[in-house]
């Protein structure tokens, strides 16, 4: 997760505070209204607004999305606000989490951000947004998901199964 949550990297500059907690960390505490998290299913088309983590008053905060019993992705939007202000970017992120791997060893993790940007160091390159960078194709799970656009109360995507 880098410099996104803080329990994975505490400061991305030494001189400001850490970001706010990703959607995965505070799932797995506890800390997160499960009935603001979308599941969605991979094989059906859903569009959804997707509103800012930071923002208490956004109706989804985050979208699961399963591939298996233990395996998922969790999408959500990081804006400058709140304690997310000083975030190392702003946009959609993308995280493959599997609920198997206990704690990070081995080069195992129980969760790892998808980046938009690899070229980009420390995963500052990890977030989606329009209009560059605005889908993510997973091909072994046919999976894409698109963000169609930004607006005040966050971005609206698409979730959709890939064409056979």
């Amino acid at each position: 997760m880098g410099f996104w949550d803080p329990m994975s990297c505490h400061f991305h500059k030494w001189e400001i505070p850490p970001p706010g907690l990703s959607s995965w960390t505070r799932l797995r505490l506890g800390w997160a209204d499960p009935g603001r998290v979308r599941v969605v299913k991979p094989a059906e088309r859903t569009e959804l607004l997707l509103g800012p983590l930071a923002d208490a008053s956004s109706d989804v905060l985050a979208v699961k999305i399963p591939l298996s019993a233990s395996t998922y992705y969790l999408i959500e939007n990081r804006q400058p606000v709140g304690f997310d202000r000083y975030l190392p970017g702003h946009g959609v992120l993308v995280m493959y989490a599997d609920d198997m791997i206990a704690e990070c060893r081995r080069g195992q993790a129980p969760v790892k951000l998808v980046a938009a940007d690899p070229a980009l160091p420390r995963l500052e390159g990890a977030a989606f947004d329009v209009p560059q960078k605005t889908t993510f194709v997973d091909e072994k799970n046919r999976l894409r998901i698109t963000l169609l656009e930004k607006g005040a109360g966050g971005y609206r995507i698409r979730v959709e199964p890939l064409a056979r």
